[in-house]
């Protein structure tokens, strides 16, 4: 039997992904924050032997990485030396979640377009991937990195925009966003954890892969699907306000995951959403 050890497994990706493989021929090792600090190696010490190493542990909320980028820089970069090192000791696959490190740009990203990380948060990530791609070469470390884009599903925090939408919705008072008009690439948490599971058994040359839906939407967008799914015609107030290095839009070109990994999404927007509202009423 295949062991898999999932690092932040507390968190919202890794409790969708811990479910996802319940039914599966496979062993699954649980760690989170409270079984120790994980930029600490005696943690990983502890850790039992695993054929594959899913690590989604670390700093993750980017309004947060603009306060104290030290930590997140910090947190992340140590996490991943023990982690990788864990993966040397142990002949281990190690499966590492970066994120969008690109720049602004108006059409599909391919994983060769600039990168560009617009936060400390996806700095952390991107110094992840080289840290990656280092011992990749140096060492043929076992990798594959996955860059998923606007992540959504039931088990997200409210400070999120999706959960925060359907939150004041349900209050039924009205709702307030800072800007209705940028774009995301918005990537349901199952279609994720599929992702996720194809990568552990590539054997291909690639190593990078976007991870997204292929298609942007504004966040006007997302309030209109969500106002009639829950059936409301609330007022929508924009404070106007433009977060930091705020991008655009977002969209993902898939076509490598799609052709390598045989790896597509299985859900649109709505769809997932109205999936999210049926578990929510």
């Amino acid at each position: 039997m295949k062991k898999i050890l999932i690092t932040g497994a507390s968190g919202f990706i890794g409790k969708s992904l811990v479910k996802e493989f319940k039914d599966d021929d496979f062993k699954i090792f649980s760690y989170s924050s409270k079984d120790g600090d994980i930029s600490l190696e005696n943690t990983w010490n502890k850790m039992p032997n695993a054929n594959y190493l899913i690590h989604l542990a670390g700093k993750t909320f980017v309004p947060d990485s603009w306060g104290n980028p030290k930590n997140f820089l910090d947190i992340n970069s140590y996490s991943l030396f023990n982690a990788i090192k864990y993966c040397k000791e142990n002949n281990c696959k190690l499966i590492y979640l970066s994120s969008f490190i690109y720049g602004n740009k108006n059409m599909a990203i391919d994983e060769e377009s600039e990168l560009s990380p617009q936060n400390p948060y996806a700095l952390s990530k991107l110094i992840g991937e080289n840290i990656c791609n280092f011992y990749r070469r140096v060492d043929k470390l076992n990798v594959i990195i996955l860059r998923p884009f606007n992540i959504f599903g039931i088990g997200q925090k409210e400070s999120f925009l999706i959960p925060k939408l359907i939150k004041q919705i349900k209050n039924g008072d009205k709702i307030i966003v800072m800007d209705t008009k940028p774009r995301r690439d918005y990537l349901y948490i199952k279609d994720l954890t599929n992702a996720i599971k194809k990568s552990l058994f590539y054997k291909g040359n690639s190593h990078i892969f976007n991870v997204g839906s292929g298609v942007s939407h504004s966040v006007e967008d997302v309030i209109n699907i969500l106002q009639k799914l829950f059936k409301t015609n609330l007022k929508v107030e924009s404070t106007q306000e433009r977060r930091k290095m705020e991008l655009n839009e977002t969209i993902a070109n898939i076509q490598l995951a799609n052709r390598e990994l045989g790896w597509h999404p299985k859900y649109t927007l709505e769809s997932a959403l109205k999936e999210m509202s049926k578990n929510l009423v």
